[in-house]
């Protein structure tokens, strides 16, 4: 597996693109079908949309960038709502009926910190997580040979992670 890093230059893989069934089980889910609405449909298996959902480098990516695409529209429309609301609190407090307003903020994300997600676009990077997830969950901190392979520049750890990406290539990667 190949990634361009600072210190190492690499090629980047080529990923498999989505099958048809993949798209479909996207488009559903933007829909807000559940992962077993959604196995149901196409004729999979609940665990499958769940794998895709999860662990599918381009299956994540896309899946994400659709959500945003989704989300754009209506939460521009509720940013350039947010000076109005900010006029409608200033009037509402001072009048003792602020609800709207605050029902509004909440929407948009401006209240108490609660703001609409959107995950990692691009399946580089969502390949990357889960070579460094992987590499996580295989070492427990606290014996000083798991914190020596933790280390960056520790070709244990540079083997290790070689052996993942290319475990996740031949799952996730294009035929060349």
């Amino acid at each position: 597996m190949a990634k361009a890093s600072s210190h190492n230059s690499r090629q980047k893989p080529t990923f498999k693109p989505l099958s048809i069934e993949q798209q479909n089980a996207i488009d559903l889910l933007i829909l807000g079908k559940s992962d077993q609405e959604v196995a149901n449909t196409i004729g999979r298996d609940r665990s499958t949309i769940w794998e895709w959902r999860t662990a599918h480098p381009v299956f994540c990516a896309t899946l994400e960038r659709r959500r945003g695409e989704v989300w754009r529209q209506p939460q521009e429309r509720l940013r350039s709502l947010m000076s109005k609301a900010v006029e409608n609190m200033a009037a509402l407090v001072e009048s003792g009926d602020y609800d709207a307003s605050i029902a509004l903020l909440k929407i948009t994300g401006m209240y108490r910190g609660l703001a609409n997600h959107i995950g990692e676009q691009n399946p580089q990077k969502v390949f990357d997580t889960l070579v460094e997830q992987r590499l996580a969950a295989e070492h427990i901190p606290g014996h000083l040979d798991d914190l020596l392979i933790q280390m960056d520049d520790n070709p244990r750890k540079r083997q290790r992670k070689a052996e993942i990406e290319a475990e996740l290539m031949r799952e996730y990667g294009e035929d060349e």
